[in-house]
């Protein structure tokens, strides 16, 4: 099978051939988790959101892999990095597919404050702070909005004239202000001079309190430090810190 590598990922590639997309896993990914996201996004297919549709899930060369239904595009980040001049125009487009999500329910969705507490379990974090966090967490309202978990304009791709959402690998049913929250720390890390107009976009938008999703950040920050990451330790910490008593 001779393949081509389109796009580098932290836990996957997306090789092209002649005629199919095809999604390789790093190997010793997760075989849970690998069908745990076939699940997610067929599920979502179902709901009608616009998902890559995931043909066949199978190995190759001992890799775990999806076959995609479609060619899978050019991502939001590449455009908005060959077309800066344009970036507000995309930070709206980012922002309305994101709301759009967050207006969809999926109730087999794993729970999203569960999801948060492990993680900050599982950081490095002083036990004290994680207690108060973790109470910060508790203390939140509870919703039952579709989240993705990693919405990024990596995660946004231009399909035949259309945005698809994918790698729904952390999807969860919860607070949209938390989601939010989320790709305001990748937008801090990876595009920093964009975070702030992001936030700013999807309060305009929604009437939310720039505040109350600022509540969120240290919470998102501090589960994100599991991952063990050593260039985001910095800046996670950095965004601990402001936690409000």
């Amino acid at each position: 099978m001779n393949m081509k590598l389109i796009n580098k990922r932290r836990n996957n590639g997306i090789y092209v051939d002649d005629k199919d997309t095809y999604k390789i896993f790093n190997k010793g990914y997760s075989k849970n988790d690998v069908f745990m996201e076939a699940f997610i996004t067929a599920k979502l297919e179902s709901l009608g959101i616009k998902v890559p549709v995931i043909a066949e899930v199978s190995t190759i060369n001992g890799q775990w892999a999806f076959k995609y239904a479609t060619n899978y595009g050019q991502s939001l980040y590449d455009i908005m990095m060959s077309d800066p001049d344009n970036m507000d125009k995309y930070m709206d487009q980012l922002v309305d597919i994101q709301t759009d999500i967050h207006r969809r329910k999926c109730e087999q969705l794993p729970i999203q404050k569960q999801k948060l507490t492990d993680y900050i379990n599982l950081s490095n974090l002083d036990k004290s702070l994680k207690l108060d966090l973790l109470d910060m967490l508790n203390s939140s309202p509870k919703h039952k909005k579709l989240c993705h978990g990693n919405f990024t304009p990596h995660n946004v791709i231009f399909i035949d004239g259309t945005f698809y959402i994918t790698d729904w690998n952390h999807a969860s049913q919860g607070n949209a202000s938390a989601d939010v929250a989320r790709t305001y720390v990748w937008m801090t890390i990876n595009m920093p001079d964009y975070a702030e107009i992001y936030l700013q976009k999807f309060c305009a938008k929604t009437n939310t309190s720039s505040r109350y999703v600022h509540n969120w950040i240290p919470i998102v920050a501090a589960a994100r430090l599991a991952k063990n990451n050593p260039e985001e330790i910095k800046i996670l910490n950095s965004l601990i810190s402001v936690i409000e008593y």
